[in-house]
């Protein structure tokens, strides 16, 4: 019998485990493909903020204050404890106005931060609320006067954790 050699992938046999390894490589090329796709398109999504609405006199003696503690905190970069982002927005307009337009349903205000306990004299809703006031006056380098801030009592879920967290920053003495 003459000995006659054969190439790889001439024989019959060998040509069938030439084509497998080929599709195989080819499987492989496209699964990697595919998952490396899929692995970049899995981004997280950005978690969207929660506003917290203050009503505030911004022409207060502790205004400018306030300021530096709003952005102080603001430069923390808070998060609620989900991970949701906290921005702090003051309220602009008539100071004096805007408490006696906060009423038991109000929601559109997170956080109110009073000059003196005077000023919610003329209206009922804030002076239950007033009951619940903590005194940041620590925080605004006020001290002895009292400086109540409250979160009203409807102001619930993520609103009242994130004004509950810039109240708490508040409470802290500034550095």
């Amino acid at each position: 019998m003459p000995l006659t050699s054969v190439r790889l992938g001439e024989d019959g046999r060998s040509r069938y485990y030439v084509d497998m390894a080929q599709r195989l490589r080819f499987a492989q090329a496209i699964l990697l493909l595919l998952s490396f796709t899929l692995l970049i398109g899995c981004k997280p999504k950005p978690k969207t903020p929660v506003v917290v609405h203050v009503l505030r006199n911004l022409n207060s003696v502790y205004g400018s204050e306030l300021d530096r503690r709003l952005l102080e905190f603001q430069g923390s970069n808070p998060h609620l404890s989900d991970g949701q982002p906290i921005i702090i927005q003051s309220e602009t307009g008539d100071y004096k106005d805007m408490l006696q337009k906060q009423t038991s349903i109000s929601d559109n205000v997170d956080f109110i931060i009073l000059d003196s306990v005077d000023d919610v004299k003329s209206n009922p809703a804030l002076q239950i609320a007033l009951t619940k006031a903590v005194n940041i006056c620590a925080g605004l380098k006020a001290c002895p006067a009292n400086v109540p801030s409250i979160v009203p009592p409807q102001i619930k879920g993520n609103q009242q954790e994130a004004a509950l967290a810039f109240q708490n920053a508040l409470l802290k003495t500034p550095q």
